[in-house]
């Protein structure tokens, strides 16, 4: 099997809290990708797409991927592929761009897919999906499509008999577009599909026929190496997170004025975290903090006392974990943890209850 020349191609890594980016940047550059470049935000992912492009002649693109963050402050992981899909200013609009994200709920993955995403990967991410969906994007990207309200790769992955075919479009109505093709009459469609040549695949080495890629076991075992050793400064980090949490669930109840900020705030950091234990060997910190980030996201105006003991309940199951650093299932300890939680979550429902009765 033909080994793609990942060193010859760059990635733009997106992502907000540093201490995942460099673990992203660390893994692909394990992986062979030859050049890596980190930003912390969409805006200054857009700001630094559009300084490359001034600073490279007509047509080169600024980069050949980009790996990026879905929840982020101001400018998230979705304006920013809106900008490089649609904005007149992009460098790029037919730029691979792999959403990843600790939400994998089914609105984020449809959004992303309707802005025209390349591809979703869920945290909590291994190298072998890292490497493996990458290569895949390489190997097989999908043609373009153009039509009333979407832009991007063909959602249709397969080409597969039905019984009843639904499309409203006859094929009279599609036009094909190739790179050689002119623009006239491209308004008359409703329709378009963009057949253009594989540069990513071509610039990294592989042919139109070759199969999709797979690294060799050594060079996937040295990648996850790299995140693994990084899970002790997964543990110093998250207790310094844990603990700020802790501090703006305490404020809860004695700042009424500031609880729509804090909430948003906990409700970020439990975000963070759900995508981010699994990396690590932390599978309850995941489970603990998804269950807090959904507490968390209607963010109401005022926290009632059961709210509060239920918020408070989830930072010290999180506290928990990491300073007994209960890997894995946690066994006995971590059935504890969980069942502790879920009886704070019985009595908040049933105070809850009693409070609209």
């Amino acid at each position: 099997m033909t080994q793609p020349k990942l060193e010859l191609l760059s990635v733009l890594v997106v992502e907000d809290s540093g201490f995942i980016r460099k673990v992203l940047t660390a893994t692909l550059r394990a992986i062979g990708i030859g050049r890596v470049e980190g930003v912390a935000s969409g805006a200054a992912a857009i700001r630094w797409l559009e300084e490359r492009r001034a600073a490279l002649p007509p047509g080169t693109a600024p980069v050949d991927l980009i790996l990026s963050d879905l929840v982020m402050p101001e400018v998230n992981g979705l304006m920013l592929l809106r900008w490089i899909r649609y904005s007149p200013r992009s460098p790029d609009k037919f730029l691979p761009v792999l959403m990843l994200s600790g939400a994998a709920d089914r609105q984020y993955v449809e959004q992303a897919r309707d802005l025209g995403a390349t591809d979703f990967i869920a945290k909590p991410f291994s190298a072998q999906t890292i490497a493996s969906r990458l290569l895949f994007a390489i190997a097989r990207p999908r043609r373009f499509v153009l039509a009333k309200g979407y832009f991007g790769p063909d959602r249709r992955r397969a080409d597969k008999p039905v019984a009843m075919d639904c499309r409203m479009t006859a094929p009279s109505e599609i036009l094909v577009v190739h790179s050689a093709s002119k623009a006239r009459g491209i308004d008359r469609f409703p329709v378009i599909h963009f057949e253009l040549p594989n540069r990513l695949g071509a610039k990294a080495g592989l042919a139109p026929r070759d199969p999709v890629p797979t690294l060799p076991p050594e060079v996937l075992a040295a990648a996850e190496e790299e995140i693994q050793n990084r899970a002790g400064d997964y543990a110093v980090w998250i207790g310094a997170e844990v603990e700020e949490m802790g501090r703006r669930v305490d404020r809860l109840p004695r700042e009424p004025e500031a609880v729509p900020g804090l909430l948003a705030q906990v409700n970020r950091a439990a975000h963070e975290m759900r995508g981010q234990g699994g990396i690590f060997g932390y599978p309850l910190i995941t489970m603990i903090a998804k269950s807090l980030y959904e507490a968390t996201r209607c963010g109401p105006a005022a926290v009632s006392a059961g709210e509060h003991l239920l918020f408070k309940a989830h930072v010290d199951a999180i506290r928990a974990v990491m300073t007994g650093r209960v890997s894995g299932d946690g066994g006995a300890t971590g059935q504890q943890l969980l069942a502790s939680l879920e009886v704070a979550k019985r009595k908040h429902a049933k105070a809850a209850e009693a409070g609209r009765g």
